[in-house]
């Protein structure tokens, strides 16, 4: 399980700008980022993390992604904070 962390625009925010993650099924770094660079232009990562502000112009910094390995952490882990493959 790959957990990715990234940084967003905001407008709405004081700061403008956002950190937060998802937890992507996988052990392959290279495909968790893909993964949420393709949910975050769908729009499939905001529904995720925002369900009921559908309008809300959030953009992902691409640039602004880490990750890591939580698969041996299987105390961080949680159904909501995982973005299916």
């Amino acid at each position: 399980m790959i957990r990715v962390y990234f940084v967003f625009e905001d407008p709405l925010d004081d700061a403008d700008v956002n950190l937060s993650y998802v937890d992507i099924p996988t052990r392959n770094a290279s495909e968790a980022l893909d993964r949420v660079e393709k949910a975050a232009e769908s729009g499939e990562l905001w529904r995720t993390m925002y369900p009921d502000e559908w309008e809300h112009p959030y953009k992902l910094i691409n640039q602004k992604m880490a990750f890591l390995d939580i698969s041996a952490l299987t105390d961080e882990i949680t159904t909501e904070t995982i973005l299916a493959l």
